[in-house]
C-alpha cells in the first residue's frame, strides 16, 4: 500500500494548502529522485543500454539508442514479486531483449496496488492501496503516459469538510483559518515554549508551530542540492524522529529564537490535527513529503483505478520501442519462492501454493522485488550477514482501508466532493470520492472510504471484516447521520494481515538510513533487490519504480563490463 504511502489527506494541512516559501522567493519543490531524472529518462525513452553508454560517456551512445543486446548476450532473469517495481525491472529487461519470468504469489499483479473492481454496484471501484500521484512524481506519470492511462484530479483537501475533534465538528477551512483559537480550546498550554516569539514569528496555532519549528532544516538543503547535499543533509537529520526534534533543547535555529522543546500536549495536538499519528520515524521521512509538495492539491490519479498501471505493463504496448514485449505469458501466478541459491548454479526454487507442486528455475540473475517482510522468509544462503540485518532492520507501518458503498451521495449536499474529513476517534480519515468540478449527481451511488495508519489501522485490521465495517458505519455517523440510512456493503483491506504484504509501507525510524538502506541498494550480482523501501521515495510508487530502475540500470552496466557499479548513493 503505498501512501501511498501512501500512502492520509496530508500530514500537515497547512503545508498542502499554502505553499512554502524560502528566503524571498516562490518554493521550488525538491526531491532526491531528481539528481538522476537524466539518467532514468535515457533508460525509458531510449532503453538500458542506452541510459550505460550515455552515463560512462560512450562514444557510440547513439548507435546504442533503443537497441537490445546481442543474442549471445541475452540473460535468462528471475523477477520475484510482479509489484509495479518488478513489473518496471521486467519490461525495461525484456525491451533489450533479455528473457524474463516473473513469480508471483497472487492471483494479479500490482502487489500494494490494488483496485477494488467487484462487490460494488454501478460499475465502481475503490482503492485498497496507493491512489494518487504528486504532480513531480515523474517515473510514475511517464508510465501512465506511456501506456496511455486516463487521468483525473485526485482532490487532496476539501474546506467544507470536517474536523471531528473529541465529539466536536467544525469545519475544515474553519479549523486552518482559526488554528489558533481550536489549538488553545483542546491543547491549552501548547505555546509554552514558544510564546515569547509568537509575535515575531506570527504563530498563531499549533501548525504554524509546526512549519515555524521545521522550516530551518529544511533550508539547510538550499534551493538546488547536490548529491553531496543531499549525502550530508540525510546523515544528519536521519538519526532523530520526528518527535524526537520537536522534543530536543539542544538544537539552535539560526536566528536563535527558542521554539523547543515542544510541551507534550502540542506534540499532542500535532498529531491529531494534521493527522499524524506516528511521528516516531525519520525525520528525513517527514521532510521529504514537504519537501517534494507530494501532499499538495495538484495530484491525480487513474480514472479506472491505480490498477490500471500494473495491468497495462502485461499488454503489448504500441508506444514501446520493442513492439515484441508482452509480459503477460511471463508472469506465474500462485507461486511461492522459498529458497534463492547459487551452487553450483544459480537456482530460485518454490512450489504452487495450491498443489503444492515444487519447481526450480535456474537463471543468470534475480531480481527481488517482495516487501522485505516477505524477502525474510525465503532462504537465500550467500546473502551476506549485512543485508541480513538490514532486511530485519526495516520498520515498515501499516494502513486500513475500509470502503463503503452507499446508495445515495448524501455528503455531497453537506461538504461537497473530494478531500477528507479527520477525527481523533478511531477511523482517523474519511475520503470522500471525485472533486469539485465532476458533475455527479447526488442521487447516484458513491463510496466513502475510511484511511486510518498506525495504531488505528492496526486496530481496525484486528477487527473481522463485518466488525471492522460496523466500526467504521458507526463512526462516520457520527459525522454524517445519514450514514446508518444509505450504506449498503463494504470492502476492507488492512495491509498487515495481508498475507503478500505483511506490512502496508517502509517507515524508517531513526539511523534506519544509514544502517540498513545504504545496505540494501548495493547491488551484489546476481542478486539485485527492490522495492519502495529501497528508495528515497519510500511508501510510493515512484519509489518502487526509481528502486526497480536503478537495479536494472545496475544489471545492465555489469553486462556492458563495468565491474563496479552501484544504482545511486546515500
Amino acid at each position: 500500500m503505498y501512501s501511498a504511502n501512501n500512502t492520509c489527506g496530508g500530514r500537515s494541512l497547512h503545508f498542502w494548502k499554502k505553499q512554502v516559501k524560502r528566503s524571498n522567493e516562490v518554493e521550488t519543490f525538491i526531491q532526491q529522485d531528481d539528481l538522476f531524472k537524466e539518467r532514468m529518462e535515457c533508460i525509458y525513452e531510449g532503453g538500458l543500454r542506452y541510459a550505460w553508454a550515455m552515463e560512462y560517456d560512450n562514444k557510440n551512445a547513439k548507435a546504442l539508442y533503443k537497441v537490445k543486446v546481442e543474442p549471445a548476450n541475452v540473460q535468462n532473469v528471475i523477477v520475484v514479486g510482479a509489484g509495479i517495481s518488478g513489473l518496471v525491472i521486467a519490461y525495461e529487461l525484456a525491451q533489450i531483449g533479455h528473457n524474463v519470468t516473473i513469480l508471483e504469489l497472487q492471483n494479479r499483479v500490482g502487489g500494494r496496488i490494488k483496485t477494488f473492481y467487484h462487490g460494488f454496484a454501478d460499475g465502481q471501484h475503490s482503492d485498497g492501496g496507493a491512489m494518487r500521484l504528486p504532480p513531480n512524481h515523474f517515473l510514475t506519470h511517464h508510465y501512465c503516459e506511456h501506456f496511455g492511462i486516463e487521468m483525473r484530479r485526485f482532490q487532496n483537501y476539501q474546506p467544507n469538510a470536517y474536523m471531528y475533534l473529541y465529539g466536536h465538528k467544525i469545519k475544515m477551512g474553519d479549523f486552518q483559518e482559526r488554528n489558533g483559537y481550536y489549538s488553545d480550546k483542546f491543547w491549552k498550554g501548547w505555546d509554552e515554549t514558544c510564546r515569547p516569539v509568537k509575535k515575531k514569528l506570527k504563530i498563531k496555532g499549533i501548525l504554524d508551530y509546526f512549519e515555524q519549528t521545521i522550516t530551518p532544516v529544511m533550508r539547510e538543503l538550499g534551493h538546488d542540492p547536490t548529491e553531496e547535499d543531499w549525502t550530508r543533509w540525510v546523515d544528519k537529520w536521519s538519526k532523530l524522529s520526528t518527535e524526537d526534534f520537536l522534543r530536543s533543547e539542544t538544537y539552535a535555529r539560526p536566528d536563535k529564537l527558542k521554539l523547543q522543546p515542544w510541551p507534550g500536549i502540542a506534540i499532542d495536538g500535532y498529531k491529531v490535527s494534521s493527522y499524524s499519528p506516528n511521528i516516531s520515524g525519520s525525520l528525513v521521512d517527514t521532510l521529504r513529503d514537504i519537501l517534494g509538495g507530494w501532499w499538495r492539491d495538484k495530484l491525480q490519479t487513474p480514472k479506472d483505478g491505480m490498477s490500471a498501471l500494473p495491468n497495462a505493463f502485461l499488454h503489448k504496448n504500441a508506444h514501446g520501442w520493442n513492439l515484441d514485449v508482452e509480459l503477460r505469458n511471463k508472469v506465474v501466478y500462485g507461486f511461492k519462492v522459498q529458497s534463492i541459491t547459487k551452487e553450483p548454479k544459480l537456482n530460485v526454487s518454490g512450489t504452487n501454493v495450491i498443489t503444492g507442486k515444487a519447481v526450480k528455475y535456474q537463471c543468470d540473475a534475480v531480481f527481488v522485488t517482495v516487501p522485505l517482510n516477505i524477502l525474510r522468509q525465503i532462504d537465500i544462503p550467500f546473502l551476506c550477514k549485512e543485508k541480513r540485518q538490514a532486511i530485519a532492520g526495516v520498520t515498515y507501518d501499516t494502513g486500513t482501508k475500509i470502503m463503503l458503498q452507499c446508495k445515495e451521495r448524501f455528503w455531497q449536499k453537506d461538504v461537497g466532493k473530494g478531500g477528507f474529513s479527520k477525527t481523533s476517534d478511531l477511523i482517523g480519515q474519511l475520503h470522500y470520492p471525485d472533486d469539485d468540478k465532476s458533475d455527479i449527481p447526488d442521487y447516484e451511488r458513491g463510496i466513502l472510504m475510511v484511511y486510518s495508519w498506525a495504531q488505528d489501522a492496526l486496530a481496525l485490521g484486528s477487527q473481522s471484516h463485518e466488525e471492522a465495517i460496523a466500526t467504521a458505519v458507526s463512526e462516520i455517523s457520527k459525522i454524517h447521520p445519514e450514514m446508518k440510512d444509505w450504506f449498503e456493503v463494504g470492502k476492507v483491506q488492512a495491509w498487515y494481515s495481508d498475507p503478500a504484504a505483511q506490512g502496508g509501507y517502509a517507515a524508517l525510524k531513526p539511523y534506519e538510513y544509514l544502517q540498513h538502506l545504504q545496505s540494501l541498494w548495493k547491488s551484489e550480482h546476481p542478486l539485485y533487490l527492490a522495492g519502495e523501501a529501497i528508495s528515497w521515495s519510500n511508501a510510493w510508487i515512484q519509489g518502487a519504480l526509481f528502486s526497480g530502475l536503478s537495479q536494472a540500470f545496475a544489471f545492465q552496466c555489469r553486462m556492458e563490463g563495468v565491474k563496479e557499479c552501484q544504482p545511486w548513493k546515500c
